[in-house]
């Protein structure tokens, strides 16, 4: 298994705060993201920001630009997205929880901007797999219990039991 996490870290120990606000401020003027603006999500990207490497988000801000677009903009937001190859579709089910203060949400946003990177690695692989993989960055950036809270908010199903599974075989040999 590919450890993501370890791709995006530095070995430069500088201050890298400007990276941060300056994909914050990047981040939040695209159109693309204006819903996220006035809503309980923004909360929830915040959060994210927080916890991904500055390497991350200073490649997402030049090589893998990444858009969130809520199911129903889709199709006005793709003519403008169209430069981007990596949309994230938020489906209703999701933006519920984005507009919730549910810690979960940014669990969800994490593992979903995970599973992008994770296809741009172009590793073919069971789509169960991916999403472990997508989980194990989850967990690595520190958001272990909320994807644990997440894992258990989706429907009964042996691909949720072997997710919640390897998430705590990932949890506790890191102990």
């Amino acid at each position: 298994m590919m450890n993501l996490i370890q791709k995006f870290l530095s070995k430069d120990r500088s201050n890298k705060s400007h990276i941060r606000k300056n994909f914050i401020a990047h981040f939040y003027s695209q159109p693309e993201h204006l819903w996220i603006a006035n809503s309980q999500a923004k909360a929830h990207f915040d959060k994210l920001f927080a916890h991904l490497p500055a390497g991350l988000l200073e490649s997402m801000m030049s090589q893998t630009p990444v858009v969130f677009v809520p199911n129903q903009d889709l199709q006005n937001s793709l003519t403008s997205a169209s430069m981007f190859s990596n949309t994230i579709v938020v489906f209703p089910e999701f933006q519920k929880l984005l507009d919730s203060n549910k810690k979960s949400a940014v669990a969800y946003l994490a593992h979903e901007l995970a599973f992008v990177l994770y296809e741009l690695e172009g590793k073919p692989g069971e789509s169960l797999m991916a999403e472990v993989e997508a989980d194990k960055f989850v967990s690595d950036i520190g958001l272990t219990f909320e994807l644990e809270e997440l894992l258990l908010m989706l429907d009964e199903t042996i691909e949720k039991r072997l997710r919640l599974t390897y998430l705590t075989i990932n949890h506790f040999k890191d102990l």
